[in-house]
């Protein structure tokens, strides 16, 4: 290089470090060498610090020494603590570069932002474990907020929904008090099943027997639910909704008697208040089954209150109870197929009526239990079409306060003996 000609002096900041660090070149060494004096350390040497890594005060250790051709080249470093080297290896700048940044600390202590009580200034309520080995840090997280569904019992519905059964249910014995009267006196109507079959009388009263089973078995797989008062609900209306449209289809279209042999009383020719509420009265007395002798009045075909009940039952015991009760279910199911297939066997209906009861009882249990177990369903909109029912607002009525699906849990109906009404813990599917 020219005499005369200064050699630049170079600035070098590391990240990391307070202090930056000045290199000053030595006359006589290569411009090239000062680049890697900044950029690098020097090597180790008797007495300087290993790769010109930073001291425990901060300072950088610049002691170096050049060895060139056997001569010894030492310069001093102004405003540094060492001395490095002033011929380094590339791969020496990594080294460096780690030792710096492993000598910072990742935390602050936790002095500086923990109050006294154990707050963070800021409010977060995280805090800093200085006792664990490697310097934890805790952040409370508050439980998420759930907001379970609630089930009230409400049995005063409950109740007017039995009230709603038992008038629809007045509406069809006095439906079938006068549709007695109109039953013409044809053969029987062609019917593709029945006519290949033999009448069986027997029929019709297994068929009752097996409704008689199901039912009460049903009423019991209702009473020990938890919320029995809910489920009672929901059969009071679809069973009142059922027998109503009974009430209506039987009347306005009459069928004549599928079974010839069938015992019907004899025709008044006349209709009056009194003559139709004593045959309202005798047969709510059997229950509307003939197997009690007080089913003695023909007409009510289309459709089939057999096969409303034994449908129904099938579908109140499948819905409300485990789903690992299957073999319950194919016996309830297996129940509800012999009870129609005995009730045609008998001539008690034709065909029509148990396929036109069977698609209603399923069609309206189905729709009643999507539009409850779907809370957009229960609010009026453009896009809700089951708000058109007739019956919808009694819906919205009943299961206002019904907030999701109802849960299949059991418990003991009764508050004796206590030990069986304790409160166990639940089982659902």
């Amino acid at each position: 290089m020219p005499s005369g000609h200064r050699r630049p002096r170079y600035v070098s900041i590391l990240p990391g470090i307070d202090q930056s660090i000045t290199v000053e070149p030595a006359p006589h060494t290569p411009l090239w060498m000062y680049y890697k004096m900044v950029l690098g350390g020097g090597k180790k040497t008797d007495g300087g610090g290993r790769y010109g890594s930073v001291g425990e005060n901060g300072g950088l250790a610049s002691d170096s020494q050049h060895h060139n051709g056997g001569s010894g080249l030492s310069n001093s470093r102004s405003g540094t603590s060492s001395s490095a080297s002033s011929v380094v290896d590339d791969s020496d700048h990594c080294q460096m570069t780690h030792d710096v940044y492993q000598r910072q600390p990742l935390l602050p202590s936790h002095g500086s932002y923990i109050t006294s009580n154990g707050v963070s200034k800021d409010g977060s309520g995280g805090f800093y474990d200085s006792s664990s080995s490697n310097g934890m840090v805790k952040i409370p997280i508050p439980p998420p907020h759930r907001d379970e569904p609630r089930f009230p019992k409400e049995k005063s519905k409950t109740f007017l929904a039995f009230l709603f059964l038992f008038a629809n249910w007045i509406f069809t014995t006095v439906s079938l008090a006068l549709t007695h009267e109109k039953v013409p006196k044809y053969p029987p109507l062609p019917d593709a099943l029945l006519d290949n079959i033999n009448v069986q009388e027997w029929g019709l009263d297994v068929s009752e027997i097996i409704i008689i089973v199901s039912v009460y078995l049903c009423v019991m797989v209702v009473l020990f639910h938890k919320h029995r008062w809910i489920i009672f609900r929901r059969i009071f209306l679809i069973l009142g909704l059922l027998y109503f449209y009974r009430s209506i289809t039987m009347y306005v279209t009459v069928l004549p008697v599928a079974n010839p042999n069938y015992p019907c009383s004899p025709k008044a020719n006349y209709t009056s208040p009194v003559l139709v509420a004593k045959r309202a009265i005798q047969l709510l007395s059997g229950f509307g089954l003939s197997i009690n002798g007080q089913h003695t009045f023909c007409g009510d075909y289309i459709y089939s209150g057999h096969t409303v009940c034994l449908v129904s039952a099938y579908l109140i015991v499948r819905e409300y109870t485990p789903r690992r009760w299957w073999l319950v279910h194919w016996c309830f199911g297996l129940l509800a197929i012999t009870g129609v297939v005995m009730v045609l066997i008998a001539r008690g209906h034709y065909t029509v009526d148990c396929l036109i009861a069977y698609f209603i009882t399923t069609r309206l249990f189905y729709m009643y239990h999507t539009m409850a177990n779907n809370a957009t369903l229960k609010e009026n909109g453009p896009n809700n079409f089951f708000e058109r029912l007739w019956w919808y607002p009694i819906f919205q009525k009943f299961e206002a306060n019904v907030h999701g699906v109802v849960p299949r849990h059991y418990e003991w109906p009764l508050p004796w003996p206590r030990r069986w009404s304790s409160k166990n813990p639940q089982r659902t599917s």
